[in-house]
């Protein structure tokens, strides 16, 4: 398999564990009609599938960058 191969099948890994994340996230978030303690709960782990997220594609983006920049 040569490197462009690889590359699409690490984006299509990276936008199914995206999918995952974003909608861990989403119901983390509108899931709050079961107390204040919960709530915050729920805020504080959505804030971090978010982070996790934004620090994938970041990484993503820096490994497409330097793939492109040095071929």
């Amino acid at each position: 398999m040569n490197g462009n191969g690889f590359l699409v099948i690490c984006a299509a890994a990276l936008a199914v564990y995206m999918g995952m994340t974003w909608e861990r996230a989403r119901r983390a978030l509108f899931d709050v009609r079961s107390g204040r303690k919960r709530v915050d709960n729920l805020k504080r782990a959505a804030t971090r599938e978010r982070f996790h997220a934004y620090l994938v594609v970041t990484a993503a983006a820096a490994v497409i960058f330097m793939i492109a920049k040095y071929q």
